[in-house]
């Protein structure tokens, strides 16, 4: 019987051994590089997705509800500081522009806010801005006096015959009754927002259907153009109801007020909302609705948010769904 020779198959298992450490760093090498090859995927998916936040949150900043070219009426102005901070901004201009009150007269509004109305109001009549008093937000037609035999165009003058009523805004409503009881002071301002809405539409209609007439009818001697007239009312429904403008805080117990499904239920869908941004108005500051103080916090440090509204396109035989809007 022959001997085995030693180290015979020492090699060849060494040769083994190395082919397979090599090729188990090649799989490790080749997982290695597919893992990087994913986060950096992940990295650069993650990039643009970072940037077109920023981009987005660029694009809200600088949101204004409103086209500078278009009307607008403010509702409830408090001090009159955010009215004169559009104006400053050259968010509006001054012809377009109708502000209103629901204090009784200017001596009333320097009492209550003895530091800042003088100059905010003194600013707007210098610009020759429409300025009523006594108005409520959720009975306009009534607190214009508005009437078959005093209508939209002679209280305003002739420069607002043909003009559409685009937008009405109402910026932190407030009914200022401090009513404790949560429950009462959260129905108190539904019934508010509710009226604003239902208000606000009465008045577009009433507004706006004068100046189609009037755009219609040739004795007027309004020169039609096509391009001006499309645009005035592009943001105009056929029942000639414009943007009805809303903003209010975040948190309790504003989000208990529901202003969505408040719009809903008359008749409106949301169009658009922002954050509203304060440093887009920085000479306005919001006051309490009973006086010159400010809120307990600063408003400039509470979160708000505007909401625009239309009117809906559905059709009026349609069931009409109770549940609310925050899906909109």
């Amino acid at each position: 019987m022959a001997r085995k020779l030693k180290g015979k198959s020492k090699p060849k298992g060494l040769k083994i051994a190395l082919q397979n450490q090599l090729y188990q760093q090649k799989l490790a090498n080749s997982h290695k590089k597919k893992q990087q090859n994913i986060l950096n995927a992940k990295s650069q998916l993650s990039k643009k997705a970072l940037e077109q936040r920023v981009r987005q949150q660029a694009k809200e900043a600088n949101f204004i509800p409103f086209n500078k070219n278009e009307t607008l009426l403010l509702i409830g102005e408090g001090d009159f500081s955010f009215a004169k901070s559009i104006l400053i901004q050259g968010y509006i201009q001054p012809e377009n522009l109708i502000v209103t009150s629901f204090d009784a007269s200017v001596n009333e509004l320097k009492l209550k806010y003895p530091h800042s109305f003088e100059d905010n109001y003194q600013y707007l009549v210098d610009l020759g801005v429409k300025i009523f008093f006594q108005i409520d937000g959720t009975n306009l037609i009534k607190t214009f006096k508005l009437s078959k035999h005093t209508p939209w165009k002679k209280i305003m003058g002739k420069q607002w015959h043909f003009k559409y009523l685009q937008n009405i805004m109402f910026n932190f409503p407030h009914t200022g009754k401090g009513i404790k009881d949560q429950d009462r002071n959260i129905a108190d301002h539904q019934e508010l927002v509710f009226g604003y809405f239902d208000s606000a539409k009465q008045l577009f209609k009433l507004v706006n259907s004068h100046v189609n007439r009037s755009k219609s009818n040739p004795t007027q001697g309004y020169q039609l153009n096509k391009e001006t007239d499309t645009h005035n009312s592009a943001s105009i429904s056929e029942d000639g109801i414009g943007n009805i403008i809303i903003s209010t805080f975040n948190g309790e117990p504003y989000d208990s007020w529901q202003v969505k499904l408040l719009a809903k239920k008359n008749g409106l869908v949301l169009n658009r909302s922002c954050k509203f941004y304060w440093a887009n108005y920085p000479d306005y500051h919001h006051k309490r609705t009973n006086s010159e103080q400010s809120t307990t916090k600063r408003a400039e440090e509470r979160d708000a948010r505007t909401y625009i509204f239309k009117q809906s396109i559905r059709k009026k035989n349609k069931s009409n769904d109770d549940s609310d809007a925050d899906s909109v």
